[in-house]
This record gives C-alpha cells, sequence and structure tokens, in this order.
C-alpha cells in the first residue's frame, strides 16, 4: 500500500512539471472603427436653402462645421435661388479597424471620415481633388456622380441641378438664407 502510494504520488508530480505546448495563438483586439463626420459650406455664394434627411445634421446648421453623423445613404437639396436647385444623394461609409494581430497585438483603429459638401452654385466642390482622390464623373442626363475611397475621405455624392417647374420640392429647408 505504501508502494503504490508513493508511485502514485511520484507519477503525480513527474506529469505536473511537465510542459504542454499549444498551438493556439493569443490575438489582440480589433482596432476601433473610425468615426464619420458630415457638414456643408460653399465657397462665393451661399445656397439660398439646404435640407437633408440626416437626423445628425441640426436646424440652421454652421457652414464649414463638421456634425458626427452615422454611415449611410441621405437625400438632400439645395437652392441656389428660390426657382433653381441641386438635389441627390450622399453616401457615407465608416472606415473599420484592423484585425487583431498574433500575440496580442491590438489592431489599428479606422480612419475618421469626413464629407464637407460645398454647395455651389454649378455644383458639388472638393477644396483639394488630389488629396481627395475623388473620381468626378457626368452623365449625359445631368446628374454628376463624385466618389472617393482615401484615407479619411469615404463617400460618394449623386446630385442634378433642376428647377421647381420641373421637380416640385415638398421639403421643409433645414437652413434658409436671409
Amino acid at each position: 500500500m505504501k508502494k503504490s502510494l508513493l508511485l502514485s504520488a511520484l507519477f503525480a508530480l513527474l506529469l505536473s512539471s511537465c510542459i504542454v505546448i499549444e498551438d493556439e495563438v493569443y490575438y489582440g483586439p480589433d482596432g476601433r472603427d473610425g468615426k464619420v463626420f458630415f457638414g456643408i459650406d460653399y465657397d462665393y455664394q451661399a445656397p439660398y436653402s439646404y435640407w437633408d434627411d440626416n437626423s445628425s445634421v441640426p436646424e440652421n446648421p454652421f457652414f464649414g462645421e463638421y456634425y458626427r453623423t452615422w454611415p449611410g445613404i441621405y437625400n438632400f437639396e439645395y437652392f441656389v435661388s428660390p426657382w433653381e436647385y441641386w438635389y441627390g444623394t450622399y453616401e457615407v461609409w465608416e472606415n473599420p479597424g484592423t484585425p487583431g494581430q498574433p500575440n496580442g497585438v491590438a489592431g489599428l483603429d479606422g480612419a475618421d471620415n469626413y464629407l464637407l459638401l460645398i454647395c455651389n452654385p454649378d455644383g458639388f466642390y472638393f477644396e483639394n481633388w488630389d488629396d481627395c482622390g475623388c473620381t468626378p464623373r457626368s452623365f449625359t442626363d445631368g446628374t454628376q456622380v463624385i466618389e472617393a475611397d482615401k484615407g479619411n475621405f469615404h463617400f460618394r455624392v449623386s446630385m442634378k441641378k433642376t428647377t421647381i417647374q420641373d421637380r416640385p420640392s415638398t421639403q421643409q429647408a433645414k437652413l434658409k438664407s436671409s
């Protein structure tokens, strides 16, 4: 009995001193997704009025001010005079963070995304086209599409100019110039 107890204790001691190697790799946490910001502005002529269905943009927004918003597609209109206006959609994305890395290294945070819709009488304008990496396109029906997917700019704007005679607007302006 003493001998079997001694052998059991020796065997347990031998097993407890073994090194177990696991193939499992521990990955760090994913990086945080970037934030999304949107605002309106103009270069040389303030829009007569502005409207969009983005609830993150307040009534009477300030020109040149960014507002934190959610990713998505939003409708907008801005009048350049009491009878002529641009309408369309803008889409903004959230830049995702990168996945966590082996050995517990955290992933990189996604870049914040910014879109400042410049409401010029001749359509959308971007202050530095080279920085944005934008691809503007025009179609025969008068639609302009501007897309960007570079760094802090990840958006798509599709817009068309019209008149109240051709397309009556039913929206209540968020901002109206005096």
